[in-house]
């Protein structure tokens, strides 16, 4: 893949003072953008691009409250001041708030975190697509990084979740409104990411969200940034208005019970003790084996239920000698 086309390209990201927001500023750089940093902290975005610059890259840091619309703008006058153009804003700053159920939260809540995650997005596109216009750009693009809150609703999440499907919402008219004139308009929605969105939560908390994902693990912030480069690029140019997760499946659909019926594809295709009964059953050979210690198995309905089990799982409850079930698994082991 060739990233040639986003250098030079001139893009604001805001929340870079760490997660997400830092790792997409971060990848921007490193691949000849430059880089407009937003954050409230003076000291932890000032930090980021101080670090960008001494591995040779191009970045200021503006000082933004990304809740507050007439920042925002603030914002990308001074990126246009300062670099003489803009070609894409990345609105990735927003809070997080959930655990309780809706009559729980407070108007003040709802005030909080729509400032930021719906008001502050709908600016930085608003602000940045006329900047944008008026740079001429041929290769604009706006990314607001939404979350799979925004694809799928979470219980307790209520104003988070309506933040989020807003902004999905927005992207979506907005890649309508904007298509035919070359500005991309896209989302990126985050799963479980290792990011200050999760504040203190305990190791257990952490192994939670890991073990919810299909995947087994969380996310790295990097991993939302290499699409954020992608969306940034010459490459995604026919990719508008879409909505991306990055969240190892999380969103793909509920998780089940399930059982693989060839596992052995995992130990280089070969079956043993460990593997279904099904696929134990297909082969002639491990057949055999099963029909010399259990006749008319492969006959009896009954047992036809348990083929997603091994005969490990299921020996036991047939009520077989100890031995005969040490030599049936033994020759299984030796196929």
């Amino acid at each position: 893949m060739d990233f040639k086309s986003v250098e030079g390209k001139v893009a604001i990201v805001t929340g870079t003072s760490r997660g997400i927001g830092e790792a997409i500023a971060r990848c921007y750089a490193a691949n000849g953008m430059k880089v407009i940093c937003a954050a409230r902290s003076v000291e932890q975005g000032q930090a980021v691009v101080n670090d960008i610059i001494n591995n040779g890259g191009d970045a200021i840091f503006v000082q933004t409250d990304c809740s507050d619309g007439n920042a925002i703008k603030d914002l990308v006058d001074k990126a246009v001041v300062h670099y003489g153009r803009l070609d894409g804003v990345v609105s990735n700053a927003g809070i997080g708030m959930g655990g309780s159920p809706l009559h729980e939260y407070d108007l003040d809540d709802y005030e909080k975190i729509f400032d930021l995650n719906s008001k502050g997005v709908f600016a930085g596109m608003k602000y940045g697509a006329e900047a944008i216009f008026k740079s001429k750009s041929e290769g604009g693009f706006l990314i607001n990084v939404a979350s799979i809150a925004g694809l799928m609703p979470q219980r307790g999440q209520a104003l988070y979740t309506a933040t989020k499907f807003g902004v999905v919402g927005m992207t979506r008219v907005a890649a309508l409104d904007y298509a035919k004139y070359g500005i991309t308009v896209n989302a990126i929605c985050p799963g479980y990411t290792k990011t200050s969105i999760f504040g203190d939560a305990p190791e257990q908390a952490m192994d939670f969200f890991a073990n919810d994902c299909p995947a087994g693990r969380m996310g790295d912030p990097m991993e939302c940034a290499y699409l954020a480069l992608f969306l940034a690029s010459d490459m995604s140019r026919y990719i508008t208005g879409a909505a991306i997760p990055v969240d190892g499946a999380l969103s793909a659909g509920s998780k089940n019970v399930t059982s693989w019926k060839h596992p052995e594809i995992l130990t280089g295709g070969k079956l043993n003790a460990d593997s279904t009964i099904a696929a134990i059953m297909e082969n002639t050979d491990a057949k055999a084996i099963v029909d010399k210690y259990l006749p008319g198995f492969a006959e009896n309905e009954q047992a036809k239920a348990a083929y997603g089990m091994t005969f490990k799982a299921l020996a036991p409850m047939l009520g077989l000698p100890e031995d005969v079930v040490t030599n049936m698994l033994g020759e299984l082991e030796q196929l």
